[in-house]
């Protein structure tokens, strides 16, 4: 068995760039399937909760109560629009505002009971549906896809926020 250097493709070797084409290709059609189901689910869905704000919700369920600011650099938006995003959630009883415990002239948001049920519903409800897409997978595929898709979400991101870090770089001087 080759060890891993030599299993390892660099850019310039044959093949490597039509494979990596077919990836970002296999990339396109999953956000692709994913925009598509995503619209119909919440066409005909029960929630009040759009797909956009569902994010806000999970994100302060798991980081905890926060101020807007932190909000939108957590999800990647601007302020403006996760404002107007979490005075939806506000007015629909999800979020509330809180004096902010270290600086009391600031308010954080959290989830109220009702946001904090719609969260715990959403994530059955996704359970749910990725069972079904995985059903038939062995635990040792579910690992490997785990692992790489994992692996790819992060250099993903990484070369993202190198990208755009460059590009500010370059408009700001």
């Amino acid at each position: 068995m080759p060890d891993r250097e030599q299993r390892v493709q660099s850019p310039g070797a044959p093949g490597w760039a039509a494979e990596v084409e077919m990836v970002a290709d296999n990339v396109l059609d999953l956000l692709s399937t994913v925009r598509k189901s995503a619209a119909r689910m919440e066409a005909n869905s029960r929630s009040d909760v759009e797909s956009a704000t569902r994010l806000l919700l999970r994100t302060v369920a798991e980081l905890g109560p926060m101020r807007a600011t932190a909000l939108a650099a957590s999800v990647h938006s601007d302020l403006s629009t996760v404002s107007r995003q979490t005075a939806s959630l506000v007015a629909a009883g999800l979020l509330e505002r809180r004096s902010d415990p270290a600086d009391g002239r600031a308010s954080v948001l959290a989830l109220t009971p009702a946001g904090q049920a719609a969260t715990a519903e959403h994530d059955r409800a996704r359970a749910g549906f990725y069972a079904q897409v995985l059903d038939g997978w062995t635990p040792p595929e579910l690992r490997q896809f785990g692992a790489l898709l994992a692996r790819f979400t992060a250099s993903y991101d990484q070369v993202l926020a190198a990208r755009v870090l460059a590009r500010s770089g370059a408009t700001s001087r």
